[in-house]
């Protein structure tokens, strides 16, 4: 598996993923997603402040997206977009992903991130994915 940033091809493959998943990203999150990828694919933003990648693999294209956004208001960043193609999940792809982005977050000097889910009944496993990879859940 490979983990590189985001180019325009892959941004159907990326819209598909999310679609799998409708309670994580129903279509008015999902539509958020163009507008930012065509900011960082065009350098419109700091890289440096928002970022794209995607795990990858040669025999099965693109598996997992993930990114992050600097949050003006807390700042601090938020890792966003975390989806992993359904036949891909519990191999460790979405932990490599996260892991990937809080070590180059880490590298410009960015000392914690935070995300956001959804508490939703159906999404325990979500929280639980997360809380098992050191994320701690701020509503408790």
């Amino acid at each position: 598996m490979n983990i590189r940033p985001l180019e325009n091809k892959d941004l159907n493959a990326v819209k598909e993923m999310m679609e799998e998943h409708p309670l994580q990203f129903p279509r008015f999150i999902i539509d958020k997603y163009p507008p930012r990828w065509r900011n960082i694919l065009h350098s419109k933003v700091d890289s440096e402040i928002n970022g794209y990648y995607v795990a990858c693999t040669e025999t099965d294209g693109i598996i997992g997206h993930a990114g992050y956004i600097f949050d003006n208001v807390t700042g601090l960043f938020e890792i966003v977009g975390v989806v992993v193609k359904m036949d891909f999940q519990r191999k460790g792809i979405g932990k490599a992903l996260i892991d990937s982005i809080c070590m180059r977050v880490k590298g410009f000097g960015g000392k914690k991130v935070i995300l956001y889910t959804l508490g939703h009944p159906g999404n325990e496993s979500t929280i639980s994915f997360y809380q098992n990879i050191g994320f701690v859940d701020s509503q408790q």
